[in-house]
């Protein structure tokens, strides 16, 4: 085998060789590409070759094997995987053992039965599908040589993915709640309510007119009922700061019931009407004419803490209506909105008041769904499933709080875990065998005399790299 590894070798720096000194030094993004697919193409022939031998190895352990009562099935079955490097083509030998027939090499490898993508690109599409379509996903990690079926397959079998986080050194006095939920289509023509939770420690100023959060905290409610969702999001608080210390927990939300849980489970709350939701109803409340002429005092009323002048001030909108508005649905419709939202802004009269609190640091929850959650799932017109859209949100909060979903997080392995402990116990036999043999055979293949003196590849340099050096130096003057 070592004589194959220094071969494939030669012939890659030959190629390597060969292509610079036809071309020169040219746009380095495109030698930059053109030297990625020549060396990925390299290590992909090195691989198969260490594969293929990892597999003679298993067929000359005749003693070990028929004690273990394996036997050879058929050999040199072809296998392609496609990985980062691209696609891997190697054979393999079919055994017969105690349990059934199967691949002790895939086995030593972890590739997974009628799996043709492995782990590692699994995982790089499911991270990239948490910001793009399984489409465009596959074609950013694969160049489009994988389906966004193939995508969409890998991300159902990612497995639960929740990001703890780290207990902070420093818990602030007042702690931030936004709750809001974004609206999705689902296949079937309904909709779905998406809840949004986000956590922070207040605000850091960037520029003008421009704040970010302190250490934010995404938690996703999607299919959790209010109570199971407050009691969560009140663990994770837990967890991050020492809730003994925080003398205030200001809830910022449109007043949803959901979020009107979280007074039974958040000490020393106080609820903040968000600024979206109260400046949409008040100009509702003022649109027109008739009820646009007690925009001072409406204001004056709400900035003073007076409910008697505003309910006063609704009253006498009516009575306007009434009197200056011919009959007619213009009028109804006037009529409907000062009753809704009159009674609307006094239902959450407190929440308006505590925009105002010392404390607040004003209200982002429009925001915060629009960045984590609409700009996946319902920006664009598109149809969720409702398995779909549990996974995909699961994977996009679990990115946004700065997650990863790695190769073992892709669940595809079928078998209970009682076989899979026994094929781990018989497969670490094996391995330690197969690696003992290929540590020998590298060990011979890591003399590098040959390299020195190989005529066809040298051309009276003395080595690769001078000649590789020389080839460039005569294409300087062309270039």
């Amino acid at each position: 085998m070592e004589h194959m590894i220094q071969q494939i070798t030669i012939e890659f720096v030959k190629k390597l060789c060969r292509h610079f000194a036809e071309r020169g030094v040219y746009e380095l993004g495109a030698m930059a590409a053109n030297g990625k697919e020549m060396t990925s193409e390299f290590v992909r022939d090195l691989l198969c070759v260490l594969i293929e031998d990892a597999d003679k190895e298993l067929i000359l352990e005749k003693s070990e094997r028929k004690g273990d009562g394996i036997q050879v099935h058929e050999r040199d079955v072809p296998r392609t995987q496609f990985t980062s490097l691209g696609p891997l083509t190697y054979k393999r030998t079919y055994f017969d053992t105690p349990d059934g027939r199967g691949y002790l090499l895939d086995e030593i490898l972890g590739v997974n039965a009628y799996e043709r993508v492995d782990t590692t690109v699994s995982a790089q599409m499911v991270n990239n599908a948490g910001e793009q379509s399984f489409s465009r996903s596959a074609d950013i990690v694969t160049a489009g040589r994988v389906s966004r079926q193939t995508a969409w397959k890998k991300t159902m079998c990612t497995g639960e993915s929740v990001v703890i986080p780290d207990r902070a050194k420093t818990t602030p006095e007042v702690l931030h709640i936004f709750a809001d939920e974004d609206h999705v289509h689902l296949q079937d023509g309904k909709g779905q309510i998406l809840p949004l939770v986000t956590i922070c420690a207040g605000k850091n100023p960037i520029c003008k007119n421009r704040n970010e959060l302190i250490d934010p905290v995404h938690i996703n409610g999607y299919a959790l009922k209010p109570d199971k969702l407050w009691s969560y999001v009140y663990a994770v608080c837990d967890a991050k700061y020492d809730m003994r210390k925080v003398r205030k927990v200001m809830v910022y939300g449109d007043a949803a019931p959901w979020i009107g849980a979280s007074r039974e489970f958040l000490p020393d709350l106080t609820y903040v009407l968000d600024d979206y939701h109260f400046w949409k109803r008040i100009k509702a409340l003022l649109a027109g004419d008739v009820c646009g002429a007690f925009t001072l005092r409406l204001h004056r009323a709400i900035r003073e803490n007076k409910t008697s002048a505003f309910q006063k001030i609704l009253y006498e909108m009516k009575n306007a209506i009434f009197s200056e508005m011919p009959e007619g649905k213009e009028r109804d419709k006037r009529l409907r909105h000062v009753r809704e939202e009159g009674a609307f802004l006094l239902a959450h009269w407190d929440g308006i008041q505590s925009r105002a609190d010392p404390d607040s640091i004003g209200s982002c929850t429009e925001a915060l769904v629009s960045h984590v959650f609409s700009e996946r799932f319902s920006r664009n017109p598109m149809g969720w499933s409702k398995a779909g859209l549990e996974k995909m949100t699961m994977i996009r909060v679990f990115t946004k709080n700065g997650g990863k979903i790695m190769p073992f997080d892709i669940g595809t392995d079928k078998r209970t875990e009682e076989e899979r402990r026994t094929i781990r116990s018989r497969i670490e036999k094996y391995a330690a065998l197969v690696n003992q043999q290929e540590q020998e055979l590298l060990e011979e293949a890591k003399n590098w005399r040959w390299f020195e003196h190989e005529d066809n590849m040298i051309s009276q340099a003395r080595t690769g790299t001078r000649y590789l050096l020389r080839c460039l130096g005569k294409e300087r003057g062309t270039c």
